[in-house]
């Protein structure tokens, strides 16, 4: 590979990474309006409350969930970028590459299915006269436990992928030491908060996303 493709290379995989970053306002979006799909609401005592306040908010919920699709899109192109600038034949650029297939596709199919998901709860709520039932509660419900563990899944494979393009990155002397160790950090955090259902003390794990 030349050092003009090369170079191109390293900038598209820059701009992807930045592009990643799609993912604040998605969030920063949703937070007032929905809690990010809280894990809490998942009960049908508060779900109610729950389908209220998105129905009053449909544009901004949708448009949260469309800035956090655009990200993982990133996530695709970052990934595949990079392992074009890594050294070839090598284990760890090539288990990265794998996982961050995986990982991308899962969290897609999660925001895909979240995005539908929310407008067709948005809709039965404003339309139907289930809007207090149990039924409704519960369709909301599974959706919502649904797109939890994708996401999670998904995004504990992004963060195990990155860090192995880290170890060949920081092997082929692409990448600083702290951005090596911010890695590491990052991938055992985001691998402590999908257990976080089990151990609610593990939540503070979040902070690797």
């Amino acid at each position: 590979m030349d050092n003009d493709q090369n170079n191109g290379l390293l900038r598209l995989t820059g701009l992807a990474g930045i592009l990643c970053g799609l993912f604040i306002p998605g969030v920063i979006i949703q937070i007032p309006v929905t809690g990010w799909f809280p894990a809490e609401a998942l009960n049908n005592s508060t779900i109610i409350e729950w389908l209220k306040m998105i129905s009053l908010q449909k544009g901004l919920v949708l448009t949260g969930i469309g800035f956090s699709i655009l990200a993982i899109i990133s996530f695709f192109v970052f990934g595949i970028s990079l392992s074009q600038v890594l050294p070839k034949n090598n284990w760890s650029k090539n288990l990265a590459s794998s996982l961050n297939i995986a990982g991308a596709s899962l969290a897609l199919a999660a925001f895909v299915l979240a995005y539908g998901f929310t407008w067709a709860l948005i809709d039965l709520q404003n339309a139907s006269a289930l809007s207090n039932s149990i039924e409704l509660s519960t369709i909301a419900s599974v959706s919502l436990r649904g797109f939890l563990w994708g996401d999670d899944i998904g995004t504990t494979l992004i963060a195990i992928s990155n860090l192995f393009f880290a170890v060949s990155a920081y092997k082929a002397e692409l990448i600083p030491k702290w951005l090596y160790g911010w890695a590491i950090i990052a991938a055992i955090l985001v691998c402590a908060a999908l257990l976080r259902y089990f151990a609610p003390i593990l939540e503070i794990g979040s902070i690797g996303y």
